[in-house]
């Protein structure tokens, strides 16, 4: 009867303390005009780019103001509304938080007036203590007048810029995001803006985390039970030593073999999803990492950009030079194209010499320049055995999944474009409705 008591009061407790970790350990950190001087708030232009555009900050309120003249000049002109985090290059440690709400607003001669979020971090080894261009950016992009305020994005939404990437390699530990000390909170104009006066209105912004993160609040919270439950079959040890020692071994024999069963399963799964030439995704892994992005994220994944991508002239090099050569080219293509493109996009051997990439939240037009950048770093290769190589490029875009499928057959028909027309070059076909309908 007395141990129900304790056990009974253990679980309350228990769930007692988890509610309060959720809900009454929540830290903020407010960003408004209250926390921060207007010193601490900077508007930058792309004018050290070579652009004209102009752009000034001015306090509204209990925020900021971005007041945006884009002009023509800089291939993309922007403007940038700049908040200092922290003191110096200590910034603030944003791995404690989970989470940014943005009271944000933006107006301009756009349909979606698009702002991108960035949080920029300091770290030695690639960044100056002078240079914004030098402090490593992570993004997200949205539309305001499309979300409901606050706008709430998750930290781990955050990617790093692709465009920063190529342009600071990094070593393999500092790949990746860092949030360790991030000293910058910037609102940007979209990628492609149009010329003509942009606002962005911050009215407040709110890192959130929790005091205790729920992982360390939860590992304390087993401890607590593993050391009542310690002390438990403590005091039931002597009358159950026998029968424990045999579940505990039964236990440990299970636990080998389901190791031996998952080890043996990963395998399999690893072989049926993985074209064992290139190390890419072949079309069954592809098929099952797209079913899963829909599953997790769907509302993130479209536009989706579908690119079909073909080696000119494979059959040419595998009759001269032999099959060997002919699979040191396929495998040199997959690694440059797996290099150049972003982390979230999926890379898979279509079959043969042909390769397909999915751009989640893409356009067909961003889609198309992307390709054409793969295209000229492909053809400017030194290739193996001193080839020449070229590719052939097909784009179209999937609005949704029920789209997908007519993407897909949108962009090969415009990869197979290209190859009459001349091959070395990127065509992109109807969008995949479009293509549905003829």
């Amino acid at each position: 009867m007395i141990l129900r008591r304790l056990l009974l009061g253990l679980l309350l407790s228990t769930l007692l303390a988890l509610y309060a970790n959720e809900n009454w350990m929540t830290r903020t950190v407010v960003i408004d005009a209250s926390s921060h001087k207007l010193s601490q708030i900077a508007a930058v232009n792309d004018q050290e780019e070579g652009g004209h555009s102009v752009a000034r900050v001015e306090q509204q309120g209990s925020g900021w103001v971005l007041h945006c003249d884009i002009k023509t000049g800089y291939e993309w002109p922007f403007c940038d509304l700049q908040i200092r985090l922290g003191m110096g290059t200590q910034g603030i440690d944003l791995t404690q938080f989970d989470s940014l709400r943005l009271w944000v607003r933006a107006s301009g001669p756009e349909p979606r007036q698009q702002v991108r979020v960035f949080l920029r971090n300091f770290d030695p080894a690639y960044s100056s203590s002078k240079s914004v261009a030098d402090l490593k950016p992570h993004e997200v992009v949205f539309d305001p007048a499309a979300e409901a305020q606050p706008v709430e994005f998750r930290l781990a939404q955050f990617m790093v810029a692709s465009w920063w990437v190529q342009e600071h390699p990094l070593p393999t530990p500092l790949l990746g995001p860092q949030l360790g000390r991030v000293t910058l909170l910037s609102l940007t104009t979209g990628g492609q803006v149009v010329p003509g006066e942009h606002k962005i209105y911050l009215d407040r912004a709110e890192f959130v985390g929790l005091w205790v993160q729920p992982a360390t609040f939860r590992l304390g919270v087993i401890a607590v039970w593993v050391l009542s439950m310690g002390l438990f079959l403590l005091w039931d040890w002597r009358r159950s030593r026998l029968r424990l020692s045999r579940t505990l071994r039964r236990k440990r024999e299970l636990q080998k073999a389901n190791a031996r069963l998952v080890m043996r399963s990963d395998e399999y799964e690893a072989k049926a999803h993985h074209d064992g030439l290139t190390g890419l995704s072949n079309r069954t892994g592809l098929q099952h990492d797209l079913k899963l992005l829909i599953r997790a994220q769907e509302e993130l994944l479209f536009p989706l950009a579908i690119v079909f991508v073909d080696i000119d002239h494979f059959k040419r090099i595998n009759d001269t030079l032999g099959h060997d050569a002919g699979d040191e080219v396929l495998k040199f293509f997959a690694f440059n194209l797996k290099a150049n493109i972003q982390r979230e996009d999926l890379l898979a051997r279509w079959g043969g010499e042909e390769f397909v990439l999915m751009m989640p939240q893409t356009t067909e037009t961003e889609a198309v320049a992307v390709a054409e950048r793969l295209r000229q770093h492909l053809t400017g290769l030194a290739w193996p055995a001193g080839l020449q190589v070229t590719s052939s490029f097909g784009v179209a875009q999937a609005d949704s999944e029920a789209t997908i499928e007519a993407a897909v057959s949108a962009a090969d028909q415009a990869m197979y474009r290209a190859k009459r027309l001349g091959r070395n070059r990127v065509e992109h076909g109807a969008s995949a409705q479009d293509a549905e309908t003829t």
